[in-house]
């Protein structure tokens, strides 16, 4: 290993030994042709995306190392009116045209592409299957005072077992919606089937069948405009936001960033469009986002045990310093605060809370400090 890979590899050892989430390092700036990139794949070790509103209906293969266009293919049959993310599952890939900003647009579709396709270097084009679907009439309406101002906007997406899901882009109360819509070829109307209190405008999403997780990227709403990445995991069957939840405030800042891919199960991409003071750009980003078992510990840990619990939950929240002071708060079922207290963590250790008071049933314990949100269900009993 020669000396400028050593230093590089202790580095990066380092960094991420110091955050359970790293800082985003900058792999390469990314061509003019692709300015407003959006979401990302890979496949077969070859990073796609695309640019959103009004782009070419194409996707672009990067070259990782430098940023440049490898090679395009059009996708037939098809219109690039707001293109935002990019997901696959084993046999197809794909691309959401479903960006609301206005909140009024009656033609939300998904365009299905096949994955061999894509792999084909000799394919300049590629025939694609449509998915439409209008959200419920009976919740939007779709008229809106002003722009930016709809909870119907979506531009984040994974396929996960038979289904699609979206993550939508609540502009007005900086939430998130969660959809579910088949992967065959139709029409459809889609109801929210969850909600996540993101606290942030979510802009792209993957999945991770290893660790079985998914990752949201986005930003929040105002000044100073903090990117956001958003890790859940330990969840069952498509109830995504029953599980974990580990959410961290980056230090990119009006920076928009809009796709998300993982490269291994502890390391992600994201990219952002040309804005502000940003050119656009590929970043990596590390994590350790292991859960706590009987055989398994990890230092760089958000746990709650046990679960269920009858009088004394003990609580492990990941911290860098001596002493971190955080904030802890237990909501019902109903989602009413029903317990709140400010506690103090140490590097390596546990806080015990009593819970005896409590009456028997499921809540949802969020433990944060400034930058740093840890949210899971337990079961008193």
């Amino acid at each position: 290993m020669n000396r400028f890979i050593a230093v590089f590899v202790f580095v990066l050892s380092v960094l991420f030994a110091k955050s359970q989430i790293s800082e985003p390092s900058l792999i390469t700036n990314l061509a003019a042709e692709v300015d407003e990139t959006s979401g990302l794949l890979l496949h077969h070790n070859e990073l796609w995306t695309h640019n959103d509103s009004g782009g070419d209906a194409k996707l672009f293969s990067i070259d990782t190392t430098n940023g440049n266009v490898i090679r395009s293919v059009s996708i037939l049959n098809s219109q690039n009116i707001d293109w935002e993310d990019l997901c696959k599952d084993k046999t197809h890939a794909y691309i959401g045209d479903f960006g609301n900003n206005s909140g009024t647009r009656q033609d939300l579709r998904i365009y299905k592409i096949k994955l061999t396709d894509l792999e084909n270097p000799n394919i300049e084009s590629i025939d694609s299957e449509i998915i439409d679907f209008a959200y419920n009439p009976a919740i939007y309406d779709a008229v809106f005072s002003k722009r930016n101002t709809t909870n119907f906007d979506c531009e984040a997406m994974i396929a996960y077992h038979d289904s699609l899901y979206l993550f939508s882009k609540n502009w007005s109360d900086n939430k998130t919606y969660l959809y579910a819509l088949s992967k065959n070829p139709g029409t459809y109307t889609i109801s929210p089937k969850d909600t996540l209190n993101s606290a942030s405008l979510i802009c792209g999403a993957d999945f991770d069948q290893h660790s079985n997780t998914i990752a949201l990227i986005g930003y929040v709403k105002g000044i100073p405009a903090p990117s956001v990445i958003i890790l859940l995991n330990n969840f069952n069957d498509d109830n995504f936001f029953e599980g974990n939840m580990l959410r961290k405030e980056l230090s990119l800042n009006g920076c928009q960033t809009e796709g998300v891919v993982f490269v291994k199960s502890n390391r992600l991409w994201i990219s952002n469009e040309d804005f502000l003071t940003y050119n656009q750009g590929l970043y990596e980003i590390l994590y350790n986002y292991q859960i706590i078992n009987q055989n398994e510990e990890s230092k760089y840990t958000c746990d709650i045990y046990p679960n269920p619990a009858e009088d004394n939950l003990t609580i492990k929240f990941w911290c860098d310093k001596n002493k971190c002071k955080a904030q802890l708060e237990i909501y019902n079922n109903s989602g009413k605060n029903v317990y709140e207290k400010k506690i103090a963590i140490s590097p390596n250790s546990t806080k015990e809370i009593d819970i005896s008071k409590l009456k028997p049933g499921n809540y949802i314990i969020k433990v944060f400090d400034k930058n740093l949100l840890f949210q899971t269900s337990f079961i008193k009993i």
